[in-house]
């Protein structure tokens, strides 16, 4: 497909084509998510990068998505004041930056390499903000598809980068062709490539949506609300004094009380695998050791796996320790973890490097503390460590709820593993490998607050499991190839411009 310099229609066509990406980005990601408003919104945003002259173009587009940024994630960013439009100004600069690097080189190059650039770009700048941000994955374009399973089964291939690649590379098509006035003979090559592609895409996670679960573990997950309510902000920041302590132990252990029971009772039902949401089990140092040997002996007892999310803290320190303590049927604990990724700005302290996996009957099981879902190359030891389940105890708030569930379940696809997320004010799920989910029960409108399923304990082969984020450390690469290309492009076109000014008239 050819692709023709950028052409300049009038002002106020180019700004309707704002307002159309404007409109649509409102609807991308953030608060309201709409599937296909993330494959719509680059396409006219493209188009009137393409149009506009840069000088006019860079600043407009920067401040509208900014100002798009500020309104959607707005509650789900928990940042107050200033800190928080910082924060949206980046994501938005972030985001537009493949845009801007588009409308650099890709106006010099031709056919299928001028198509490239964007998407190229756009991994570029995704996979940096993912690995580098604070946030991790936030905002990452696979988050937009998580209705469209046959489409998110290519993140066991690339990771979160190939959605990515995927909708920005059918924009820079779609411009081209546009370019052209959608001239089906200078454009069908383009289209027909990209389509067949598309459809690829689909039929093979079709396919790979066909295999069977295997043989599956009931999980029992939970969340117990407690009465009276604990306002864990004051226990961290004040000391009191010791007949104020008393009780406050009294509220602490009727809340251990009764996770310990709630957990006896799904044993009892039949689940092999019990654990609860991230910190329910409020506890002072002191009396730490003392209720994980309690869940010990439980384990022992009744024959499960208990997963225990701690947060244990000394009165009046400022912080507290955010842990998950696996006990095992033989009455011991195998694991011991700190939640790798704290929330920035939470009073957390401790940090392990890696995440738990550990043997059972029912294959390999690995944990992890809900924000360190976010971070798809953290999360990948789990693929690494070959585990059949990923146990995520979680924590959220109404803003983010069900979306952030629907993130921490994508790192099932990509290692290959189930993934049971019980979350605390917030949805909970649990999934198979391919992202199906299994059993869901919402905080604000299940109760009692908790989750039973069957979960397959078969680990399913990937090659994101095997290799990581390949797919972007190759697409960075490429994009230096394509911009030094480009600007080879233009120096050659200079020189061959030259060259023809200076030749000698004939006779002269």
């Amino acid at each position: 497909m050819e692709t023709p310099a950028a052409t300049t229609p009038g002002r106020t066509s180019g700004f309707f084509l704002l307002l159309i990406a404007t409109a649509l980005y409102l609807f991308v990601n953030g608060r309201w998510m709409i599937p296909i408003a993330a494959w719509l919104a680059p396409v006219f945003l493209l188009r009137f990068m393409r149009t506009q002259r840069p000088l006019v173009a860079i600043p407009l587009g920067l401040i509208t998505l900014s100002i798009v940024n500020v309104v959607v994630w707005r509650g789900l960013v928990p940042v107050p004041g200033g800190a928080y439009y910082a924060i949206a100004v980046g994501l938005a600069a972030m985001g537009f930056l493949p845009f801007i690097i588009d409308r650099i080189f890709a106006p010099r190059l031709s056919g299928l390499w001028a198509t490239l650039v964007l998407p190229l770009a756009a991994v570029a700048l995704e996979f940096a903000n993912t690995s580098l941000g604070p946030y991790g994955s936030w905002g990452a374009s696979a988050y937009t598809q998580t209705q469209d399973l046959p489409l998110l089964q290519i993140l066991s291939v690339t990771g979160l980068c190939g959605v990515a690649f995927l909708i920005h590379w059918s924009a820079a098509v779609i411009n081209a062709a546009w370019e052209t006035g959608f001239d089906w003979s200078r454009c069908r090559s383009g289209l027909l490539r990209l389509a067949a592609v598309l459809v690829l895409v689909h039929f093979a996670g079709g396919a790979r949506l066909l295999q069977s679960q295997g043989a599956t573990v009931r999980v029992a997950s939970f969340t117990v609300r407690p009465r009276p309510a604990l306002d864990i902000g004051d226990l961290l920041s004040r000391r009191r004094a010791p007949a104020a302590m008393d009780s406050v132990h009294a509220k602490l252990g009727v809340l251990r009380d009764s996770l310990l029971a709630r957990a006896a009772r799904e044993a009892a039902a039949g689940a092999r695998i019990v654990f609860w949401s991230e910190c329910n089990a409020v506890v002072m140092k002191s009396d730490e050791a003392d209720f994980i040997a309690r869940g010990e002996a439980l384990a022992k007892e009744r024959g499960i796996y208990l997963g225990m999310a701690l947060a244990s803290f000394t009165p009046g320190q400022g912080y507290y320790e955010n842990l998950l303590v696996i006990a095992c049927p033989e009455g011991r604990t195998i694991a011991r973890y700190h939640k790798g990724r704290p929330v920035p700005g939470d009073p957390e302290r401790g940090a392990d490097l890696h995440l738990p996996v550990v043997e059972t009957p029912h294959g390999r099981m690995a944990g992890a503390i809900c924000f360190d879902g976010d971070f798809p190359s953290f999360i990948h030891q789990a693929g690494e460590g070959r585990a059949g389940i990923l146990i995520v105890p979680s924590s959220d708030w109404l803003a983010i709820d069900p979306i952030h569930t629907r993130m921490a379940l994508l790192r099932g696809i990509e290692n290959g593993c189930s993934v049971v997320r019980q979350t605390n004010q917030g949805l909970s799920a649990a999934c198979d490998a391919y992202g199906r989910i299994l059993a869901s029960a919402d905080y604000f409108t299940s109760k009692p607050t908790a989750m039973v399923a069957q979960v397959p304990t078969r680990r399913v082969h990937t090659i994101y499991r095997r290799v990581g984020d390949l797919f972007a450390w190759i697409c960075i690469p490429a994009l230096l190839i394509l911009a030094v290309f480009s600007i080879a492009q233009r120096g050659a076109k200079r020189f061959s411009t030259s060259a023809t000014t200076t030749q000698p008239r004939p006779g002269s």
